[in-house]
């Protein structure tokens, strides 16, 4: 019996795509290779035959000659079939995008608070608070014990620049996203460029046994495709401000967030 996996990368491992894209250049030079190494391995096995049966007076040795010639060519063909098209590892998203390389070695009996990054900051920005909101939230469940995970879209910089937050030209780095919601470098994740944070959060939601998001956005569009994640009213705790304090719902956190 295999060991259970312990870590995402183990975990994300283990899982077979269920609808690879289909490769028909590959697909038929594959066939060629195949119905190749068929006709060889046919006149290998024949050749012998036919020789014994219908030519003995044939010589021995041209007849050896020969089937060693069919059997160097099927060696060639089987060894070119084997190399022409080498098995590309396949990587889930939440690894292969992971530019700090920390998603791999997720436990997954860890507990994970997984941040809808941008979704948090936009509510900040929308209060007068920007980070604010994000960065509180995420010291202080990270006191609790919880591990912190945060998913930023592509356009994070572009935003906190038209936001004001740093000056325009002023190249882009993860560095910046570090000063300005204080999160460590192995917690934050910018997603690539045309693809959404959410199908990241609820991802590592639907692999991280341990884990809930946090978003103010329900996800309803993704409630078909994800449907043992999005269900009940634990996978996703909300972000508030009420009585001076930010509040993470249904969450009693150890230690209110007060406003200054």
């Amino acid at each position: 019996m295999e060991d259970e996996p312990t870590t995402l990368g183990d975990k994300l491992a283990s899982i077979v795509p269920q609808n690879p894209r289909f490769n028909f250049a590959a697909w038929f030079l594959n066939a060629i290779y195949t119905l190749l190494n068929f006709a060889l391995l046919t006149a290998i096995v024949a050749l012998p035959v036919w020789w014994f049966l219908m030519h003995p007076d044939m010589g021995r040795n041209a007849m050896l000659g020969v089937l060693a010639m069919l059997v160097a060519f099927w060696l060639y063909v089987y060894r070119q079939q084997r190399t022409a098209q080498p098995v590309k590892k396949i990587t889930h998203r939440l690894l292969v995008n992971d530019r700090q390389g920390f998603m791999r070695n997720l436990q997954l009996d860890a507990k994970t608070a997984v941040f809808d990054g941008s979704n948090i900051y936009h509510f900040g920005h929308n209060n007068g608070l920007d980070a604010q909101p994000l960065g509180h939230l995420a010291h202080q469940l990270r006191t609790e014990g919880f591990r912190i995970v945060c998913f930023f879209d592509a356009n994070i910089f572009y935003t906190l620049c038209e936001h004001g937050a740093f000056p325009k030209g002023q190249k882009h780095c993860i560095t910046m996203l570090e000063d300005i919601f204080g999160l460590g470098r192995n917690e934050i994740y910018v997603v690539p460029s045309g693809a959404q944070a959410d199908i990241y959060v609820l991802d590592s939601l639907k692999y991280l046994p341990a884990s809930f998001a946090v978003t103010n956005d329900q996800f309803r569009d993704y409630a078909k495709k994800y449907p043992t994640v999005i269900k009940g009213s634990q996978w996703r705790k909300g972000v508030a401000i009420s009585n001076n304090e930010i509040k993470l719902l249904q969450h009693r956190l150890q230690n209110p967030i007060r406003l200054n």
